[in-house]
């Protein structure tokens, strides 16, 4: 109960946070290395491996960038039956890609990251239910959770100007597509 009323209490702020938060040069591998210390016992028991190679720097709301990683590395760690590997790729969006993305102002510079992971995934056409508040795919008794996770990254990359997609393949594993602003 107490996890569930500090992410409820987490979503909820994110809603006032974007008028009132500072959006600075965020380094994305200074949020990566934050992330796996927080999470160092969990990678270490479940023999998980982050790849991630030079991740660029955004403007961005620092603590909501530290909670879109740290959301997205929780949920590849948790929802895996077997030692996680967690794929993390950044690449400058062209005008022309940006374009394609009628939510996004294509005069921007754009980067888009994803995160591929190897768990369980999920059937594609759960794709835009999972960033749902309160839905989940599975029981509380299989995993744990509040199922307001890839919501609070939804909020996150809103709050963001950006757009976050999920692929999936049950037993294969996920994929999310994060497009954010870039510097």
């Amino acid at each position: 109960m107490a996890a569930l009323i500090k992410d409820v209490l987490n979503y909820s702020s994110l809603a006032n946070h974007k008028n009132d938060a500072t959006f600075t040069d965020v380094d994305l591998n200074e949020i990566l290395e934050n992330v796996k210390t927080d999470f160092e016992l969990e990678i270490e028991q479940k023999k998980a491996v982050i790849n991630a190679d030079g991740l660029p720097a955004i403007k961005g709301i620092l603590f909501q960038i530290n909670q879109l990683f740290s959301n997205l590395i929780s949920n590849a760690l948790k929802f895996s039956e077997r030692s996680p590997v967690i794929m993390i790729v950044a690449r400058s969006l062209s005008k022309e890609d940006a374009s394609k993305y009628p939510e996004l102002n294509s005069e921007n510079n754009y980067v888009e990251l994803t995160f591929t992971d190897n768990g369980i995934g999920f059937d594609q056409k759960h794709a835009d239910q999972i960033f749902t508040i309160f839905h989940r795919l599975h029981g509380k008794d299989t995993f744990s959770g509040t199922g307001i996770g890839l919501s609070l990254c939804k909020k996150i990359v809103q709050n963001h100007n950006g757009i976050i997609q999920a692929e999936g393949v049950e037993k294969k594993g996920a994929t999310f597509t994060i497009i954010l602003p870039g510097n």
